[in-house]
């Protein structure tokens, strides 16, 4: 729309200046025109130098023509000097208009590159969240995968657990059992049922360990 317009007042200053010049063809044809009436009135003035007297009406007519001419030329000459007064001041307020119009389009030319400047560093942006957003995503589906992992490694361990306990269990129960029995044997001997106690004492305590360093694990 603003070169448009700056189209259509630069179209208007042209017609402006052409109306210009052809008011000036029109003052330079009077100013010969004017300058053959003084020619023909100095020759008329010659010629008839002679018989001033005789044709002293017709000089009369010819000075009154003049005058008549003068005026009717300064007439156009002052209409003349107001129209190209009037045609300077309206090419001037167009050309401010035009001026006006230019600043605009520059700034409007320089916030639609700061637009477009800062819809490049959002898209930008947007491009390094969508990266981010793909990290998170993948560790995330790291992190279920390692849950699952971890759940299937409990329940693994709990299962192994399990089974330790059932198998001390019933190593307690063999072992109480072959205690009594031994009891029963070592009635009569009291020395061999000591060095069965430090025995069975000491098996109790590597399978406690062994059960600890299993949970641990």
């Amino acid at each position: 729309k603003h070169e448009a317009k700056i189209k259509s007042l630069t179209d208007y200053m042209q017609n402006m200046e052409q109306k210009r010049r052809q008011l000036e063809e029109s003052q330079d044809s009077l100013n010969e025109e004017l300058a053959k009436l003084r020619a023909q009135e100095k020759m008329h003035e010659v010629s008839f130098k002679d018989k001033e007297k005789e044709h002293l009406t017709r000089l009369q007519d010819a000075e009154e023509m003049k005058k008549a001419l003068e005026q009717q030329m300064e007439s156009h000459r002052e209409a003349h000097q107001k129209q190209l007064s009037r045609l300077r001041d309206e090419i001037e307020e167009k050309q401010k208009i035009i001026d006006e119009i230019r600043d605009m389009n520059q700034k409007l030319q320089l916030e639609q590159e700061k637009l477009s400047a800062d819809y490049d560093k959002l898209k930008i942006e947007d491009q390094e969240r969508e990266m981010k957003l793909e990290k998170l995503i993948l560790l995330n589906d790291k992190r279920e995968q390692a849950r699952e992992d971890l759940k299937k490694n409990e329940e693994t361990v709990a299962r192994e657990l399990q089974t330790l306990h059932n198998l001390r269990k019933l190593f307690v129960q063999d072992l109480t059992t072959r205690v009594k029995k031994s009891v029963e044997l070592d009635s009569d001997d009291g020395g061999g049922s000591a060095a069965q106690k430090q025995k069975i004492s000491f098996l109790e305590n590597n399978l406690e360990q062994l059960t600890k360093v299993h949970k641990q694990v």
